[in-house]
């Protein structure tokens, strides 16, 4: 069970962005060249924000746009390999634009590797996460509003044993090419270890060091930016609802994660464990995130929604996960998660909580084809946080989600 436990965290460390189910690639090359890909479509209820609603929209019910993805694995030499995933996602590149969505040259050799290009910027261990069309790791349809995690521009080393995992990053905070003045560099240490008898234990540290031009009483960056790494905000969800397109991504609806760390100077860590039997797994993790600057308020005291303007005070945030999956038989499971972080920045007293609950069920239609459903609720308190209220009370959203995915 231990080897089993850590090869399988070893592939979802070296694999995430890639296909999650095992399909048959087409070969070229003698074998050197792959080619798989991943479809995903779903549907969503009509999801309004009841309350305190920052952007209030009445809404039906409807269809995402489809997100489709290939992947290229080009094996150079016995050590050297090449990852290229093109990829139409609506939530990072809008409609009708592929994109390289993740890519990297790796090296390889004696149980050690070393990827330049695109890197997963994390703290989190165990990752089962939905990003654009690759979506079967995760037993739900949306992620956590508390997953620590983004893309940037990097190296990254890695190696492992029968019962340990470990990497370690050195990134520049943009998934983009970026040297703007005092960005800084962003450094990332994660492990695990794994037991026999099911159990696994984790850890992830993060770092960022940028800085801001500063006045008497507000900070901007010095290219303008409202955030300064991303992980702080997550990559985001499926979930539609409310008009609000002045966020971080621009898009409705993609502000469903708490948005207090802005990435700037900030320390982030990270516990996770995790038990798994032949029908259920368990999962859990608790972290801080604690940055040097804040947003500045809007309007009304506690309220800091992302902005370019920045003040001199400390942002802290505390956050936990609870993942729990049961098959009930090789082709249907059970899935729920609850997630909860409480904002524990410099002049925040109270009501300083965001949580979300999800319930789920699974269908594998095929090996490689697999029906989701999934019922959502988020609460976010008036200094949660959250990116769905003003800041003048409560904002509260649910519904309902479907979806079908497919790799090949």
């Amino acid at each position: 069970m231990k080897k089993t436990i850590i090869a399988a965290n070893l592939a979802t460390l070296l694999a995430l962005g890639a296909m999650a189910t095992q399909t048959q690639a087409v070969e070229f090359m003698d074998g050197k060249l792959q080619i798989n890909g991943a479809a995903m479509q779903s549907w969503q209820s009509a999801i309004e924000v009841d309350g305190a609603a920052r952007a209030p929209e009445d809404q039906d019910s409807g269809f995402h746009r489809l997100r489709y993805a290939l992947t290229f694995n080009a094996q150079l030499t016995d050590s050297i390999s090449v990852f290229a995933e093109l990829a139409e996602e609506p939530d990072d590149n809008g409609n009708f634009n592929i994109a390289q969505d993740l890519a990297w040259i790796q090296f390889e050799k004696g149980g050690l590797g070393l990827r330049v290009g695109n890197v997963i910027s994390t703290t989190q261990n165990f990752i089962e996460y939905s990003d654009g069309a690759a979506v079967q790791s995760n037993p739900l349809i949306g992620n956590s509003p508390v997953d620590m995690i983004t893309a940037e521009e990097g190296l990254w080393l890695y190696g492992s044993s029968d019962n340990y995992t470990w990497d370690a990053v050195v990134s520049k905070p943009s998934f983009g090419t970026d040297f703007s003045k005092d960005s800084g560099y962003n450094f990332g240490l994660r492990g695990t270890f794994g037991f026999d008898n099911g159990l696994s234990f984790g850890a992830g540290l993060f770092l960022t060091n940028a800085d801001l031009d500063c006045g008497t009483d507000t900070c901007t960056d010095p290219g303008g930016a409202p955030i300064g790494a991303l992980i702080g905000i997550g990559d985001g969800d499926i979930y539609e609802f409310g008009t609000d397109t002045g966020g971080v991504t621009g898009t409705p609806g993609r502000g469903s994660h708490f948005a207090i760390v802005p990435g700037i100077n900030a320390t982030i860590w990270q516990l996770d464990v995790q038990y798994e039997t032949n029908n259920l797994k368990l999962n859990a993790y608790y972290g801080q995130a604690q940055d040097d600057y804040s947003w500045a308020d809007s309007g009304i005291a506690g309220y800091r929604p992302v902005s370019a303007s920045f003040t001199q005070q400390d942002s802290e945030v505390s956050f936990m996960s609870f993942k729990a999956k049961y098959d009930i038989n090789k082709n249907i499971y059970l899935a729920a998660r609850y997630s909860l972080s409480t904002n524990e920045s410099t002049g925040i007293s109270g009501d300083d909580s965001l949580d979300r609950i999800q319930l789920g069920l699974g269908y594998r239609i095929e090996d490689n084809v697999l029906l989701k459903l999934e019922y959502v609720k988020q609460t976010e308190e008036a200094f949660s946080g959250g990116q769905a209220t003003d800041g003048t009370g409560e904002a509260e959203w649910d519904g309902v989600v479907a979806e079908l995915s497919v790799t090949f």
